[in-house]
C-alpha cells in the first residue's frame, strides 16, 4: 500500500471534487434553478454541523484512493485511460446508487440531480486521472501476472 500517495490523492482529490461539485452545482443551478438550502430537511448555512457537508468529497477521495491503490495494477492503458476508467467505475459505484436512492425517496429539484450527475461524469474521471498520475511508475509485477491469467 502506498500510504503517501493515498494521503496526497485524498487531499488533492478532496479539493478537486469540492471544486467540481461547486462548479457543476452553479452550472446546474443556472440551467435548472434551485437553491440547495431551500430544500426541506437541509440544515441552514449557519449550523456548524453543516460544515460536515464539505468533508464528503474528502471522504470519497480518501476511500477511492485506497481503492485505486488496490486496482491500479490491473488497469490497462495510459495515464488518462486508467484514470477515466477508474472515474467511471466510481460513477457507477457512487453516483448511480446515490441518485437512485435520492430520486426514489425525496422530492428534490431537477438541478440537484443534474449537478450530481455532471460531477460524477466529469469530476470523478478527473479524480481518476489525478490518481493515475500520482501512481505513475508504480508497478506490481506479481499482480500483473495474476491479472493476465484471469
Amino acid at each position: 500500500m502506498h500510504l503517501k500517495k493515498i494521503i496526497l490523492a485524498g487531499i488533492l482529490g478532496g479539493i478537486l471534487l469540492t471544486a467540481t461539485s461547486m462548479i457543476f452545482g452553479a452550472a446546474a443551478a443556472a440551467l435548472l434553478p434551485y437553491n440547495i438550502f431551500d430544500i426541506p430537511g437541509m440544515r441552514p448555512v449557519t449550523d456548524p454541523v453543516a460544515f460536515l457537508f464539505f468533508l464528503y468529497p474528502f471522504v470519497i477521495a480518501f476511500v477511492s484512493a485506497i481503492l485505486y491503490d488496490l486496482l491500479h495494477p490491473v488497469l490497462r492503458g495510459g495515464t488518462v485511460r486508467k484514470g477515466v476508467i477508474f472515474g467511471y467505475l466510481l460513477f457507477v459505484l457512487i453516483v448511480i446508487p446515490n441518485q437512485f436512492v435520492i430520486y426514489s425517496s425525496m422530492y428534490y429539484p431537477a438541478g440537484f440531480y443534474l449537478s450530481a450527475i455532471l460531477n460524477g461524469i466529469i469530476g470523478y474521471p478527473l479524480f481518476g486521472v489525478l490518481c493515475a498520475w500520482l501512481w505513475l511508475g508504480v508497478s506490481h509485477p506479481d499482480f500483473r501476472k495474476e491479472a493476465s491469467s484471469i
